[in-house]
């Protein structure tokens, strides 16, 4: 049941017992149920003056520091009878309550749970928040799969369903059933929020869960899955193949004279690309040019470095030339820590690739299977080709995350908002969009509950030169509450020298036109076509 409009709400709201100190007791509370689970335990403590630094990573805000929080903490561990697996998930329980239910996204191969930020600024605005460990512990951290396998060359299939699908569900339906236990009411608004994997696990919500969440922010999704991490290592495989391994100081040297030269397009130079679709550097116009590298140290653009970087660039390849996924956008960094093309060097000379670990364990574990594989040993476009589409073939179904057919979430009311920034290292942004295109192809009428949004100079979910929309949850509230569509997505960014930079995001596949005046201005920008092309 739902609301028309945001007041009501908030009245139903009030008839909705406070939690207390009392309430908040592991005895008291009885397990919730969720259809083929079995609840093994169930620990609750009251949390009284919690506070928290936010920072924008993964959650979709502005920083913000949050005081005086008061809640139930409950984690519940609980089994799928037959599988041997363990699952925890935590919610958080505000004394306050707003009606209102928010599931929180993870990242990498981390389920959820990787910064209590998530959890903490939902709580901090009175709802009740809810994150799953998928399986396994956050302690593995994000950027490897240490519970990929039961035994070499067997994978944990077990695993990577929760992983993939079965735990967002587990986590929905068992925090909205203690939600009702503890404040004798279902919630009136269900939401979403999540960036990176948390971004692919609001999608796989709505393509198998349409009645689970009545709105999902989705930023910067780990869509595609199958196909995106195997890319990752292409740019790697370039390096063998060309056995050059260039420093980062000369892919760095690359992306700058990138940006410089295109910079220009959208009408302003501000160090961002509004639209770099059109631009067309002339690689070869820099072999050669001289570089002076942090530290004092020179070295030469050399035509090995201009391929590697343009291979990432464009993307994998086949022997045959056909397209297989798209690399990141045009001037993306190349050598950051999450980025495809990483090396380690000792002075700028004697480096060696460095695949980004989650696509390195992805390929490792999943695909090949065998614990030792590295990927020296792959070097020809043929070899890449091979494990891309076994990584395609095997998981496409499980995780792949890109079924287009939205009309259930739809019939249901759902609104998704997406948001990409235009420089994302990992996730290519081409993804995002290519996805919203075939969903597009089924529904044209997308643009009623799906609105998908680009952010130039934003990198992989919230670092980066551009501005960042850290008021799009609150953007998808109102949609879902009010009726009121997002025609822009409100965004910001602070320079080092404490210059704001305000620019709205728009509804692709428009984009952000510079009219005039001071560029650090959002009324300096009208939403249209032109720069990109479409």
């Amino acid at each position: 049941m739902h609301f028309n409009s945001i007041f009501p709400a908030l009245m139903a709201v009030a008839s909705v017992k406070a939690a207390t100190t009392l309430d908040c007791d592991s005895s008291l509370i009885s397990y919730p149920t969720a259809p083929g689970v079995e609840v093994l335990s169930l620990n609750a403590t009251h949390v009284t003056n919690f506070s928290f630094s936010i920072t924008e990573q993964l959650v979709s805000h502005y920083p913000q520091n949050l005081t005086s929080l008061d809640f139930c903490n409950v984690t519940i561990r609980y089994t799928h009878p037959g599988q041997n697996d363990d699952v925890n998930i935590q919610i958080w329980l505000p004394d306050s309550w707003n009606g209102r239910f928010l599931g929180t996204g993870g990242g990498g191969f981390a389920g959820g749970e990787i910064q209590r930020g998530s959890l903490a600024i939902g709580v901090s605005q009175g709802y009740v928040s809810v994150a799953t460990d998928g399986g396994h512990s956050r302690s593995f951290g994000v950027a490897t799969a240490p519970w990929a396998q039961v035994s070499p060359f067997n994978v944990d299939q077990y695993a990577l369903h929760n992983f993939a699908s079965a735990a967002l569900n587990d986590m929905t339906v068992l925090g909205k059933s203690l939600t009702k236990a503890f404040y004798g009411s279902e919630p009136q608004y269900s939401y979403w929020n999540g960036c990176s994997t948390g971004g692919r696990q609001g999608l796989m919500l709505a393509q198998r869960f349409p009645g689970s969440y009545d709105g999902i922010l989705a930023a910067a999704p780990g869509l595609n899955w199958d196909r995106m991490l195997a890319a990752g290592l292409y740019p790697q495989v370039l390096m063998n193949n060309l056995t050059y391994y260039p420093s980062a100081c000369e892919l760095d040297a690359i992306s700058s004279a990138i940006i410089a030269a295109c910079d220009g397009d959208d009408g302003v130079e501000d160090g961002i690309l509004s639209a770099p679709w059109p631009c067309e550097f002339d690689y070869s116009s820099i072999v050669g040019n001289v570089v002076t590298c942090e530290g004092g140290d020179t070295l030469e653009i050399t035509e090995a470095g201009v391929k590697i970087a343009e291979g990432a660039y464009n993307g994998p390849q086949s022997s045959s030339g056909e397209q297989l996924w798209f690399g990141p956008t045009l001037g993306s960094p190349l050598t950051s820590v999450t980025a495809l093309a990483v090396t380690t060097c000792t002075n700028n000379a004697n480096c060696t690739g460095a695949p980004n670990p989650i696509a390195l364990d992805w390929v490792r574990l999943f695909v090949d299977k065998d614990p030792d594989f590295t990927l020296d040993s792959v070097w020809t476009r043929e070899q890449f080709q091979r494990l891309f589409h076994a990584s395609t073939q095997q998981y496409l179904s499980i995780i792949g995350t890109s079924d287009p057919d939205l009309s259930e979430f739809k019939a249901q009311g759902g609104k998704i908002i997406t948001w990409h920034g235009l420089m994302d290292e990992i996730v290519p942004s081409k993804g995002t969009t290519d996805y919203y295109s075939r969903v597009e192809d089924l529904d044209s009428d997308i643009r009623s509950f799906f609105r998908h949004f680009e952010a130039p100079g934003v990198e992989h979910c919230y670092l980066g030169v551009g501005p960042f929309p850290g008021e799009s949850f609150e953007a998808l509230v109102n949609w879902v509450e009010n009726g009121e569509s997002p025609n822009v997505l409100a965004a910001r960014s602070e320079g080092t020298d404490g210059t704001v930079r305000r620019r709205n995001l728009c509804p692709w596949p428009l984009e952000a036109l510079y009219k005039d005046g001071d560029a650090a201005l959002a009324e300096s920008f009208e939403c249209g076509t032109g720069v990109g092309g479409f």
